[in-house]
């Protein structure tokens, strides 16, 4: 049972991150045990990103209250989740904080196996832009782990990045940074526990805000990845880890100008808006969709072959899918309201529970309704899975052809106003040089 429903999540996760790209793969001590610290933007989906993103079994901590029911105690199980009992939650189903030994035991026997454990030191999922102060947990287990068993023990910051991190078919990265040697600290942890945990935890801090996008407001941090992907060679656009190179590299220079000369960086903000709003005003989601290479038959003509090829399989999918689809995503919006942070867990969740359902309905009017029997059943659950996952692609297929035929119209009939947009993104991008040293 477990084991399948750690498959099952595995792959509904990676459907909906199908690119999880990793960053700093050589720094991964592969043959060591670790403890994994990321920041926390985007709930229970994290843990399962690294998994993916490492191809390797990750244990995590969780908070308690996560294990509280037995749907969500045998999920947890399912991946070698371990609880972590938080003052907040107490009263709430959350147990006792006294309880939290229990849990470091726990994380200190799997270290001393070798195995990897992935944690979250801010305490709490979020969606602002700077991460939170960090909670001394991750260096407590670490430090009393390779007091308990010496040898090798790293920690290893990872900065988890989503393009879109709430938008079905988005895009995730993982930014490996330094590892750090649990030993080096245990001289002074055996003579100073306080002391040694808080610096090791000052530590982790560094490291984890050398993979950390942050800035001082979401806008920034949206708008500078957003402008660093405009600023690669259109051959290295697609690349995530370029792109969050390039904004990492482009926040940093960003602080140092804001220092330097706020006014500067000021003027720069405002060129930036008003080229967005400009952009805008046209339609126009990606400026680089206005400089492409024109739309030829060939292409035409092979898009235009496979949505025909594809469409019936598309058409059954989202006759029998696309009801419960929409409706989880109603349900997700309305449990979070407004927690974004929360959404895409929510939002697999519930596709998890209402989208087979909806196949369950449909097989059963099939199979008893209209007399078809244990045939209408089998169908539905090749027809039901199939035929979703083609009207997804199909749907991409057909947003793709279609931006770029509205792009190709759009230089066609307002060609003065598309090569002024280009001219000044090109200037955009010089000014943004200049100004960053990018």
């Amino acid at each position: 049972m477990k084991a399948l429903i750690r498959a099952l999540l595995e792959a509904l996760v990676g459907l909906y991150y199908p690119v999880i790209a990793l960053e700093g793969r050589d720094r991964v001590p592969w043959s060591q045990p670790c403890l994994f610290v990321l920041n926390h933007p985007n709930g229970l989906l994290d843990p399962m990103v690294l998994r993916l993103g490492l191809r390797r079994p990750v244990r995590f901590l969780g908070k308690s209250t996560l294990f509280g029911n037995p749907l969500g105690r045998v999920t947890m199980e399912a991946f070698g989740g371990i609880p972590v009992f938080r003052h907040r939650d107490v009263g709430g189903g959350g147990g006792d904080p006294s309880r939290n030994e229990e849990t470091f035991a726990l994380c200190r026997a799997a270290l001393g196996r070798g195995e990897w454990i992935a944690l979250f030191p801010e305490g709490t999922s979020h969606s602002d832009p700077t991460m939170k102060p960090l909670k001394t947990g991750a260096a407590r287990i670490a430090l009393s782990a390779v007091k308990e068993h010496p040898g090798e023990l790293r920690l290893v910051p990872v900065g988890l990045f989503y393009e879109e991190k709430a938008t079905f078919r988005s895009r995730a990265l993982l930014t490996v940074g330094d590892p750090l040697a649990a030993r080096d600290y245990l001289d002074r942890y055996v003579a100073d526990e306080r002391a040694t945990v808080d610096a090791l935890t000052d530590d982790l801090r560094a490291g984890l805000d050398a993979v950390v996008l942050q800035a001082d407001t979401r806008e920034l941090v949206e708008g500078v990845a957003r402008v660093a992907q405009w600023t690669l060679d259109p051959a290295a656009r697609e690349d995530l880890t370029a792109s969050r190179r390039r904004a990492g590299e482009m926040l940093a220079a960003w602080r140092t100008l804001q220092a330097h000369d706020p006014a500067r960086a000021e003027a720069l903000l405002a060129s930036g808006r008003a080229y967005l709003a400009a952009v805008a005003a046209l339609g126009v989601r990606d400026p680089w969709a206005l400089e492409v290479e024109r739309v030829t038959v060939g292409s035409t003509a092979r898009a235009t072959l496979w949505l025909a090829a594809v469409a019936p399989l598309a058409a059954a999918g989202v006759a029998l899918g696309w009801p419960m689809y929409r409706l989880a995503g109603r349900v997700a919006g309305r449990v979070v309201r407004g927690a974004e942070d929360v959404l895409g867990t929510v939002k697999l969740l519930s596709g998890l529970l209402l989208v087979p359902l909806g196949w369950a309905v449909a097989a059963v009017v099939l199979a008893w309704g209209a007399g078809l029997g244990w045939w209408a059943v089998v169908a539905m659950a090749v027809l039901g899975p199939a035929g979703g996952y083609a009207a997804l692609r199909w749907e991409e297929r057909w947003e793709g052809a279609m931006e770029a035929l509205r792009m190709a119209r759009l230089r066609r009939e307002r060609p003065g106003e598309v090569e002024a947009l280009a001219a000044r993104r090109r200037a955009l991008m010089e000014e943004i040089a200049g100004a960053l040293g990018a």
